[in-house]
């Protein structure tokens, strides 16, 4: 997955502005470069490299020093660990599950900092793509939620997935606000008066 072009970004805040004329509903996206650090992963890539680099040394120079071994290891520590953690290469050696769980937490905080949680109608939905991690979530607030189990609203979500996981990014995030302003708007429609409480453009972090 690679980070939006400014095209693409107004296209994705002109699907939301699209959406939301139809239904009470405000919709926020979020593409995050990565959902969250693994430091577990880092640390144990650099351990591993710290215990390979103390054979190295032995198989090169059975009688080498201690201080030279204990170099050794620290050089090899503080290279794997820097690269582990500057990079995404920490993400992809996670577990799926580990970059499951962090992408979904992270989707549930910006949900509260981003102000959808205070909403009057409590109809806010998030949508979120971590790229680092491939993974996306839609988090809806609980004056919706009797949609969001729905078989529509699952497919919507399949759709989101699959798309976003090809690389179309910007089209997973059109698509889905689209088909999800038309699920809303059928349930909850816009009504006269309806002001809009958040601004309709694509967050990055």
């Amino acid at each position: 997955m690679r980070k939006l072009s400014a095209i693409e970004r107004k296209g994705v805040e002109a699907a939301i502005a699209e959406a939301e004329k139809g239904t009470s509903a405000e919709f926020v996206a979020v593409v995050a470069s990565r959902a969250d650090r693994y430091h577990v992963v880092s640390l144990a890539g650099a351990i591993l490299a710290a215990l390979a680099a103390a054979v190295i040394v032995m198989l090169v120079d059975p009688w080498a020093s201690l201080r030279l071994m204990l170099g050794a290891q620290i050089v090899a520590f503080g290279i794997v660990y820097g690269i582990l953690e500057l990079t995404p290469l920490s993400v992809r050696l996670a577990l799926r599950r580990a970059r499951q769980v962090k992408a979904r937490r992270l989707a549930h905080l910006l949900f509260l900092d981003r102000g959808l949680a205070s909403l009057p109608e409590h109809n806010g939905v998030l949508l979120l793509v971590a790229l680092a991690e491939r993974q996306v979530e839609i988090v809806a607030d609980h004056g919706i939620e009797s949609l969001a189990g729905s078989a529509e609203w699952k497919k919507i979500v399949d759709a989101f997935t699959a798309t976003a996981r090809q690389g179309a990014v910007a089209k997973a995030l059109e698509t889905a606000i689209r088909d999800l302003g038309g699920l809303l708007a059928r349930h909850y429609p816009a009504a006269p008066g309806d002001r809009n409480h958040l601004p309709d453009r694509l967050i990055e972090l």
